[in-house]
């Protein structure tokens, strides 16, 4: 049972039996009256306030007491709400019967809402799911249609809209498992650079028909401690925003030299604004390059930011308008065993 300070107890109990004792007062006040107005000896007044305060003491003590504990344990339930609601105490009369009705009966509706919204969770989770696995399908099939068609008049654009396809099916995919990711990691030491030029390998398509735009790769020394697919996912989401506002210029991948164990993705393209750059991690936030004419979710840099965050790894961002973007990801995990 909690723990509760007795006296701030103590004042409101007695607040809450003002009227006994002004009931009482005025009971010994008229006996004293009587006494002396029937000129009776004083003491019987006073033996008979001395016993009934007695008795009316043993009386307040026991209601405290009471008071007291019936405080601490709904004070208790008042901690549990959140989870069960546990045992009310035994009403005492019949308003005690008329509350425990009421709270018992929104707690059966609490319950009941908890239900109702885990199930359409639920059911919005699979859908979801499914949706992502099925839609693949045909993506699929429009890819192998591309690679049969090289006549298909725009060819480089088409292929560039169905990589963006993919990677929003993927997208949806990640943020539907993102709640149980841990259950999905397979931690191991890799070697930087092969991973890196593996998911630039998978985008090629935004490279190779993007002709405004150069790709340069530095060398990638060292190792790195993290889940391969979902490190390469978060590379795929950067890349492909650096791409997408990067009109014409370059994006450089490299380490950063004056930070160990950071990985820098840097392009030369529009910028954020300052105003928005503490906002570009919350879920939903598109910001003005968003919503001035580039398709933008509001997802990805959040999906970002906590698959790294799962992974252990750090993500920091910079950027100038119209100078271009710096993506800092930084990777180093000290004291982890890797099978």
């Amino acid at each position: 049972m909690e723990n509760i300070p007795m006296l701030p107890v103590f004042f409101r109990y007695c607040r809450r039996m003002g009227r006994a004792f002004l009931l009482a007062g005025l009971g010994f006040g008229m006996l004293f009256l009587v006494t002396i107005l029937y000129r009776a000896p004083i003491e019987l007044p006073l033996y008979a306030c001395s016993l009934v305060g007695t008795v009316g003491l043993l009386f307040f003590g026991f209601g405290f007491g009471r008071y007291y504990r019936r405080h601490a344990a709904l004070r208790m339930l008042l901690a549990q709400c959140g989870t069960k609601l546990a045992e009310l105490p035994e009403p005492r009369d019949l308003l005690d019967e008329d509350y425990h009705a009421l709270i018992e009966t929104l707690e059966a509706n609490r319950i009941a809402a908890e239900a109702e919204a885990a199930r359409q969770q639920s059911d919005a989770s699979e859908y979801y799911a499914l949706w992502s696995h099925q839609i693949k399908t045909p993506l699929a099939a429009m890819r192998l249609l591309l690679q049969d068609s090289p006549e298909l008049a725009r060819r480089g654009a088409f292929a560039q809209e169905l990589f963006l396809a993919e990677q929003y099916a993927d997208m949806v995919l990640g943020y539907q498992r993102l709640a149980s990711i841990h259950a999905d990691l397979d931690p191991r030491a890799l070697a930087l650079e092969p991973l890196v030029r593996e998911t630039v390998k998978r985008m090629s398509t935004l490279f190779i028909y993007n002709k405004n735009i150069s790709l340069q790769i530095a060398p990638l020394p060292g190792t790195i401690v993290t889940d391969a697919k979902w490190f390469s996912f978060v590379l795929e989401q950067l890349l492909t925003n650096a791409v997408k506002y990067t009109p014409a210029g370059m994006v450089r991948i490299y380490p950063d030299a004056a930070a160990p164990d950071t990985l820098v993705i840097e392009d030369t393209g529009i910028g954020i604004r300052a105003e928005e750059l503490p906002r570009i991690f919350e879920r939903g936030f598109t910001g003005g390059n968003g919503r001035g004419g580039q398709r933008s979710t509001g997802i990805g840099l959040y999906l970002c930011r906590e698959v790294l965050q799962k992974l252990g790894h750090t993500i920091a961002i910079t950027s100038t308008p119209g100078v271009g973007t710096v993506v800092r990801v930084g990777y180093a995990r000290e004291g982890i065993e890797v099978e």
